[in-house]
């Protein structure tokens, strides 16, 4: 039940959007929509605050294996860590830009400014719910594991790098994004945290960031503003071709029976890469290459560490221009899936290729004419990860990415 309220919850935030708005006939009407898009209360909130929602409403997803944590079996824990150092990828990259003379959005003194007030807000609000919260994490290290600091830091900084150079270049925003994905998605491999403290924390580090430039937006005014700040106007009817990164909770709805008990995969987190080219403003061809890591309980007990699940899917998208800011979208793919291998107590499960297939519904929402934020639910199966068992395994990935469209 509490995989299809997290759904429903973010198919009717989006819903809710489209049922206070008129569709018009010109693309360059200025319609209610737009309007209300155009406020600087949802340019703060569009992205940041779905995405904490979403991560909210599965706080409670992993409550046995949280029991089994708290009650002394843990996970693996890992001593390298890589994304110590990941996590700050896209703030060097931020400062290599404008140090070396790149121009960006603002000045030196603006820019400081800006991200010292997101600095500030973020690690503020991360760490505040971590002393309230106190929940623990799945290697038993510490009881801090909600929200995931890394995953906020990284994705403030990814946040910083787009506010600065998005409108150089798309690609920029895009590989700030790649790398705070991955850090996130690491943070669940070496067992540091569920998937809700990933999501959370990404969440935050995105709003945050947004409320930084606004008030600093407000103390600054027009000063420090370079002139070049992307305003072309958003054209409802162009072909959507689009890359984007993605950051998913997958809902595994399958469960085995082994001899020694009942092997069952949690929530976990689905990160990867999903690109699409449009023939027209409807139809296109595209796919995925996403990676899946499923913390699993196995006899009511916690494993020593997660099965990593890796998809690679192509197939038809569809899209419909609700709005020049609004695109809903759909696809129906398939391809290649291999479960990794996973040992339990007594027995060993994963190390299996098989075919799969991806159906999913998504609401893109353009920030710019080549940059918007991209909410989405995937349903998809492939082959038992199980040896000698039959059954598709089944799952659902609700979650958010940052697109760049060409």
């Amino acid at each position: 039940m509490k995989t299809f309220r997290s759904i429903i919850l973010i198919i009717c935030l989006v819903a809710g959007c489209g049922l206070q708005t008129q569709a018009t006939e010109r693309a360059d009407s200025v319609n209610c929509f737009d309007r209300a898009t155009s406020t600087p209360v949802f340019r703060i909130v569009h992205a940041g605050v779905p995405v904490i929602i979403g991560g909210l409403a599965a706080y409670g997803a992993n409550g046995n294996l949280k029991d089994a944590a708290a009650a002394g079996n843990y996970a693996k824990r890992y001593d390298t860590q890589y994304e110590d150092y990941l996590q700050y990828a896209p703030g060097v990259a931020l400062l290599a830009l404008k140090i070396g003379g790149m121009e960006s959005r603002s000045s030196w003194s603006r820019m400081i400014v800006s991200d010292a007030f997101s600095a500030a807000l973020t690690i503020g609000v991360a760490e505040g719910l971590k002393r309230s919260v106190g929940e623990v994490r799945p290697d038993g290290e510490d009881n801090r594991s909600f929200p995931s600091g890394h995953t906020a830091i990284s994705y403030m900084l990814a946040t910083m790098l787009h506010k600065e150079y998005g409108c150089r270049s798309l690609w920029i925003s895009l590989g700030g994004y790649a790398v705070a994905t991955a850090t996130a998605a690491s943070r669940m491999v070496h067992n540091r945290h569920w998937a809700s403290d990933i999501v959370v924390g990404a969440g935050i580090g995105v709003l945050m960031t947004e409320v930084g430039y606004y008030l600093a937006d407000l103390i600054f005014k027009e000063r420090g503003l370079s002139d070049w700040v992307y305003t072309d106007p958003l054209d409802r009817w162009r072909r959507p071709s689009f890359l984007s990164t993605d950051l998913a909770m997958s809902f595994p709805l399958t469960q085995y029976s082994l001899p020694g008990g009942l092997v069952k995969p949690t929530v976990g987190v689905n990160a990867g890469l999903q690109g699409a080219y449009f023939f027209n403003p409807y139809v296109g061809a595209g796919g995925s290459a996403a990676m899946a890591v499923l913390p699993i309980e196995y006899n009511g007990v916690l494993s020593q560490e997660p099965m990593n699940v890796v998809r690679f899917m192509a197939g038809a998208y569809f899209s419909y221009p609700v709005f020049s800011q609004l695109r809903l979208g759909a696809k129906a793919t398939a391809g290649y899936m291999y479960y990794g291998g996973c040992q339990l107590s007594d027995a060993k499960i994963g190390g299996r290729s098989t075919a799969g297939m991806e159906v999913g519904v998504s609401a893109s929402l353009l920030t710019a004419e080549t940059f918007g934020f991209r909410l989405f639910c995937d349903y998809g199966l492939g082959g038992s990860y199980v040896a000698g068992q039959d059954g598709a395994a089944r799952y659902v990935a609700v979650g958010g990415s940052a697109s760049i469209y060409f």
